[in-house]
């Protein structure tokens, strides 16, 4: 039962997608709506539209376009696109609903767009219609309008199967606006209208009279004619005389007895013959009777030994797996451990090849720096600076060069 109401669904879910990409993709078009039937050449989408020749393009280039979305959207077996003219479009809630969205985006006022939808569906001879238009219209909330004219059902069978709905959005600056289009078809018997018939009883009474004078002659007419009728037909019933059977001879009697000892010599066969083919038949029955007494029915597994089988089969696979990767763990440890093996031995053999090593000359003798301050600020110099590298330096003042000078008794001339 479930599967069958999730098959249910799941064809109303494909069908509402594929109607709600077809209203997208042709509304220029005036779509109508969509019918989808099995075929066994494949499926059958027979669309709807109120401009059937912008569904199929030039030469067909839009029809074939759309069957290759669909089979690549909705994974349809050999779709046939067939298109169809809306017999009455002004009675289509969905064509209704596209052509008053398309007015709203193009900036027609709601009020004027609803109102001459309204007309142009009265006009083509509905019952009664009804357009809702909702979302965020001129304040900042959200709000609808309804505008009606005639009659609509709202409720009960007369509102499921007599009254067209369709919805649609236009997209604005502001936001999206909902549009609602309900058509009651022209059609529609309502359950209070009730038809007064206008009859004249005087014409009625004549017409009833005439009627039973002829049926009064008929019957007289059918009562002088019987007593002739029941004459022929008891001459007719009378049964005819007997022939005299002929006399039976000896001959005839001797035939007769010859026959019925016959007959009894074939029936007694045939009663002995059935007997045993009965008592053969028996015998077989027992025996397989006794041995499948003997062996023993197989009594299908339960749940519960189905389920330990399948957690058994799993629980070894586990193992296996398990099994598989301590295996595979041990061949990577003795991977490693040979090449650890290998690292440790190549640094021998380096030590046995490389030559000694010349021996590094030792750094010189860290050299003594010396400080002089200046304007709270310091300076160093190395104290084996020479004259000439002391002129040289730029970005030192002259009296800090003559301080340096003086201590280390260089002869230091200013340039």
């Amino acid at each position: 039962m479930l599967s069958a109401i999730k098959h249910f669904i799941k064809k109303g879910l494909r069908q509402a997608e594929i109607e709600e990409f077809l209203q997208k993709e042709l509304s220029r078009a005036g779509f109508g709506g969509v019918e989808i039937a099995k075929t066994p050449l494949g499926e059958r989408l027979t669309v709807y539209a109120a401009r059937p020749g912008i569904v199929i393009g030039r030469r067909g280039k839009n029809v074939r376009q759309l069957t290759e979305e669909l089979t690549y959207r909705f994974d349809l077996e050999n779709p046939q696109v067939e298109v169809k003219e809306v017999d009455n479009p002004e009675l289509n809630a969905m064509v209704m609903a596209s052509s008053l969205v398309s007015a709203i985006e193009r900036g027609v006022h709601r009020r004027r767009a609803a109102y001459s939808v309204l007309r142009r569906v009265i006009n083509a001879g509905a019952k009664g219609c009804e357009i809702v238009i909702s979302g965020k219209l001129t304040s900042r909330r959200s709000r609808h309008e309804a505008y009606r004219m005639g009659l609509v059902a709202k409720s009960g069978n007369l509102a499921s199967h007599y009254v067209d709905q369709a919805n649609a959005t236009a997209i604005m600056k502001l936001g999206t606006i909902g549009v609602t289009v309900n058509i009651m078809q022209a059609d529609v018997v309502l359950p209070d209208e009730i038809e007064i018939y206008n009859v004249d009883f005087e014409e009625e009474v004549e017409e009833v009279v005439e009627e039973e004078v002829v049926e009064e002659e008929e019957e007289e007419v059918e009562e002088e004619v019987t007593p002739k009728e029941k004459e022929k037909e008891e001459k007719k019933e009378k049964p005819k005389a007997k022939e005299p059977e002929a006399e039976e001879t000896d001959l005839d009697q001797e035939v007769k007895e010859l026959s019925e000892l016959i007959e009894e010599t074939e029936t007694d066969e045939l009663e002995k013959i059935d007997s045993k083919a009965v008592e053969k038949a028996r015998r077989e029955r027992e025996l397989k009777a006794k041995a499948e007494a003997k062996v023993p029915k197989k009594v299908p597994p339960s749940r519960k030994k189905i389920d330990k089988k399948k957690a058994l089969k799993k629980t070894k696979g586990k193992k296996e797996e398990v099994k598989a990767e301590e295996i595979k763990k041990e061949l990577k440890e003795k991977e490693l451990e040979k090449e650890k093996e290998a690292k440790k031995e190549k640094p021998k053999k380096k030590e046995e090849e490389k030559p000694e090593k010349k021996e590094k000359p030792k750094k010189k003798e860290e050299v003594e720096e010396i400080e002089v301050s200046y304007k709270n600020r310091t300076y160093t110099f190395d104290s084996d600076i020479t004259a000439d590298e002391l002129s040289s330096k730029r970005g030192v003042p002259l009296k800090v060069k003559e301080k340096l000078a003086k201590k280390l008794d260089l002869d230091y001339e200013r340039n």
